[in-house]
């Protein structure tokens, strides 16, 4: 057997012979197992490890590690009743459901100090317990956990209780569960509360996942019910030195991996996480461990090294714009000078292309549009000069690509004009990792330049990772 064989072969066993996938960080978990199935908890009630506090009637940020990636993986929270950590405890109380899964994960599962961390911020009711349980869950939505490409499965613990919108759905096989005794100095006991207000605390977050009024106004995959949940259907991409959320997605497409799928091939942006987001701020004493270095697992421990918060994963911030190619080659002659969209069968290039502009300075389209880079005219021949942004005019497909799309200068600074590109930084302040530590890389896919008239001028937008880059860059700008 040969050494690449051998080595795929292992990418499919180490899942099912580890059984590791994530657990709870802060608060500390019952265990530092990461991959168990039965629940609702990871491991009986240990009463010498002492319950966490949280704070009542506010935002609290909770942090969990990943030691086995799995794309579009969505994750849930949900608090017990006090001394209570039944099924139809948990389910009476969730926090919050649809937690996007950051696809930049790639851990090393035998180096416990390489799992991956994120973090998300929850409001805790105003409950008082002593020792109530904080669950955590991650469901495996992929065909080599269960769940057929296209299609839905159901949390089998709502399921159980009749906490479900469809309970025609298949109970999800494989969900991951690991739970945190926490404590909460609140004014109404828990145990006097039947059913948590699980629609207010997602309306003070203003959570982007919720449940959908009109399913018939949203993609599929996108129709959040909770404890529900579509194939690969919650992927989302998380800044690498905070662990902060920055982008949610629509689910994965015609990924063939069940480990990791490069979100600058395959993600697709559905919300652009706002800075101030109440879901992202780091609240509560939870918010530390993002400063920390990842460490094993040691009962009622959490780390305590403080990690460098400057340091920054280097890349190419044109690498992942590649794809977008077409938009700038091809398809110019499908964009609008004044608007920079694009239209027709080059519309998909609206989803994010502007964003890579920067990439394509020599583009025939460059710098249509407000994202632009030419620099403004301060000569007295400004007014003569705003001309050249000119509609494009509709040509039929195959005519010239070239800069006669647009309509040419006669004042004599057109060269100095065309040599007013920006030039792009080689780093920026966010960058994804592509980086390749594992043997269980797809290949690279590569987006080809087609006829603009054929009906194949289609691409699998990098939009989402081509924003993130260029948003945080001019930030530091």
């Amino acid at each position: 057997m040969t050494i690449k064989a051998i080595s795929l072969l292992s990418s499919y066993l180490i899942p099912t012979l580890t059984y590791a996938h994530s657990r709870l960080e802060c608060p500390p978990p019952r265990s530092g197992k990461t991959g168990e199935k039965t629940g609702p908890c990871d491991a009986p009630d240990d009463l010498t490890l002492a319950p966490y506090p949280l704070i009542p009637n506010a935002f609290n940020t909770i942090t969990w590690l990943e030691s086995i990636p799995h794309p579009g993986a969505p994750g849930r929270l949900a608090l017990s009743r006090d001394g209570d950590d039944s099924t139809d405890s948990f389910e009476s109380c969730i926090l919050l459901d649809h937690i996007p899964h950051d696809e930049n994960s790639r851990p090393n599962y035998g180096d416990a100090s390489s799992w991956h961390r994120s973090s998300i911020t929850v409001f805790i009711p105003d409950v008082k317990c002593e020792r109530c349980h904080l669950q955590f869950i991650t469901v495996m939505s992929d065909e080599g956990h269960g769940v057929p490409v296209d299609t839905s499965c159901v949390y089998a613990g709502a399921l159980s209780t009749g906490n479900v919108d469809d309970d025609s759905l298949p109970s999800c096989p494989a969900v991951y569960h690991s739970c945190s005794p926490v404590s909460i100095d609140g004014s109404v006991p828990r145990n006097d509360i039947d059913t948590c207000d699980t629609d207010m605390f997602e309306e003070k977050l203003n959570w982007p996942m919720k449940p959908a009024i009109d399913m018939d106004l949203v993609e599929d995959g996108s129709k959040y019910a909770r404890s529900t949940y579509f194939y690969k259907g919650d992927p989302g991409v998380y800044n690498l030195t905070d662990s902060r959320m920055e982008m949610t997605g629509y689910p994965i497409k015609d990924c063939p991996s069940m480990q990791f799928c490069d979100p600058a091939v395959y993600f697709r942006m559905s919300n652009m996480v706002p800075e101030d987001a109440s879901y992202r701020a780091m609240e509560g004493t939870c918010s530390a461990m993002v400063t920390m270095e990842v460490e094993p697992f040691v009962l009622g421990q959490l780390p305590s090294t403080p990690k460098d918060m400057s340091a920054e994963v280097e890349a190419d911030p044109c690498a992942i714009c590649e794809q977008m190619k077409p938009c700038y080659t091809d398809g110019c002659v499908l964009r609008d000078a004044v608007s920079g969209n694009w239209s027709g069968l080059a519309s998909e290039c609206n989803t994010g292309a502007a964003f890579c502009e920067q990439c394509f300075a020599e583009s025939a389209c460059y710098g249509y549009g407000p994202f632009g880079s030419v620099e403004e005219d301060t000569t007295e021949e400004k007014d003569d000069n705003a001309d050249v942004n000119e509609p494009v005019e509709d040509t039929t497909p195959g005519a010239d690509m070239s800069a006669g799309s647009v309509e040419e200068e006669t004042t004599e600074e057109k060269d100095d004009n065309a040599n007013a590109d920006e030039s792009v930084e080689d780093t920026a302040p966010y960058a994804l990792n592509v980086s390749d530590p594992s043997t269980n890389d797809e290949e690279d896919i590569a987006a080809t330049e087609e006829d603009v008239n054929s009906a194949s001028f289609r691409m699998q937008p990098a939009a989402a990772a081509c924003f993130i880059l260029f948003w945080n860059a001019a930030l530091f700008l």
